[in-house]
């Protein structure tokens, strides 16, 4: 998986697909891949091959992230007339070039922050970075501080460093331990507080549509309500002037039926009957008085 160069010692980037889980531990991406299938396929019951190859705390592949060891190859010539040339590789710290393969040098697998912003997301065939080593010893982080790294090793952020293959003794494995749960808790409750405020988020995009409708058809009836009043209002006068005149032709016709002048004058009363000659000049003399 290694790419040696001829001649002395040159040095490469390990190849071989190998991820670290939160506790430091390695694992052939294969592997972990087989493992997960089959936890998924058994329901991840207790006991079973997934649980028992990975653990409880990775929970997919996004808990496991990519390592790449900055290898060093040496060349030694060894044999009565040197033809026999030996082939040894090395991972070292690409800045201390401190090995790591004797275990007494604490390593830590940089893991870089994915940007959420799809328009700046660099595809990683033109991230350099991305096929850097990233796996650097703690001397050199404290000699080069979090910040003096980001150009060539970020973007990343201190607490997303992995510390590989930390000892059982000293509370160190313990210590990490306990911060990646209580992360897990963190994102747990996050994912939690999300869902209920999108649920009630939807939950106030229906009752607005419901309020307005009730609001829209409010003053419709209240606008009938008003055309209703005023058209009753114009038809209360309406009927008050038609009575005030029924009311006076009714009057003058009473006091025309009271009075004979005024009958005769109106012809208001019985039926006339045909007057003679003598009675027309009396009825004429009458009116003209």
């Amino acid at each position: 998986n290694n790419n040696g160069g001829g001649g002395g010692s040159s040095a490469t980037v390990s190849r071989a697909d190998i991820v670290a889980c939160p506790y430091g531990k390695l694992y052939k991406r294969e592997k972990v891949l087989e493992a997960l299938l089959h936890r998924s396929q058994t329901g991840g019951g207790g006991g079973d091959n997934g649980n028992s190859a990975l653990g409880t705390h990775i929970r997919g592949m996004k808990d496991l992230h990519p390592v790449r060891f900055h290898v060093t190859t040496s060349l030694s010539q060894g044999g009565t007339n040197g033809n026999n040339v030996t082939r040894s590789y090395v991972a070292a710290c690409p800045i201390t070039s401190s090995e790591f393969g004797s275990g007494n040098v604490p390593s830590f697998v940089i893991v870089r922050t994915k940007s959420k912003d799809k328009k700046n997301k660099i595809d990683d065939g033109e991230d350099e970075v991305a096929h850097n080593p990233n796996v650097l010893s703690e001397r050199a982080i404290k000699e080069m501080g979090v910040q003096g790294l980001q150009a060539e090793y970020g973007p990343f952020e201190e607490n997303d460093m992995i510390r590989l293959a930390p000892p059982k003794t000293g509370g160190v494995f313990d210590d990490i331990q306990r911060k990646w749960e209580a992360r897990m808790e963190e994102e747990r409750v996050a994912k939690l507080k999300k869902k209920k405020e999108k649920k009630r988020k939807r939950g106030g995009e229906d009752n607005p549509k419901k309020s307005n409708t009730e609001s829209s058809a409010q003053p419709s009836k209240i606008k009938s309500s008003k055309s209703n009043n005023t058209n009753g209002g114009k038809g209360n006068i309406q009927l008050t002037k038609s009575s005030a005149v029924n009311e006076a032709r009714s009057t003058v016709q009473s006091a025309v039926a009271q009075n004979a002048v005024l009958s005769n004058l109106f012809g208001v009363g019985k039926k006339k009957k045909q007057q003679t000659v003598n009675e027309k000049s009396i009825d004429l003399f009458t009116r003209n008085c």
